[in-house]
C-alpha cells in the first residue's frame, strides 16, 4: 500500500516521534531522507485502514449477530478471489 511522494506543503504535517535508536539507524540505512517518513507513515496507513474495517465489522456485529464462520470463510474467500 505504498503511496505517492507528497511534497511537505499544506498536506503534511511534521510529527516527532520517539523509536529506538538501532531501529532509526536501520531505517536510515535502507532509505533516503524523504524515504524515512514513507517508511513510517505506509505502515500507519495500513495499521488505520485495518482499524476502520474492524470499525466497520464490529458496528455490523452490533446491528446484527456476529459473523459465523462460514461467513467470515466465505469472505476470506472472496477476498482472495477463491
Amino acid at each position: 500500500m505504498a503511496t505517492e511522494y507528497t511534497p511537505p506543503d499544506e498536506t503534511t504535517v511534521n510529527k516527532s516521534v520517539t523509536i529506538p535508536r538501532a531501529l532509526a539507524s536501520e531505517v536510515d540505512a535502507r532509505t533516503d531522507a524523504r524515504g524515512f517518513s514513507h517508511f513510517v507513515s505506509d505502515p500507519a496507513e495500513h495499521a488505520l485502514a485495518l482499524t476502520r474495517t474492524r470499525e466497520i465489522i464490529e458496528a455490523y456485529e452490533d446491528d446484527n449477530a456476529p459473523f459465523t464462520p462460514e461467513e467470515i470463510e466465505q469472505a476470506r474467500r472472496t477476498w482472495l478471489g477463491e
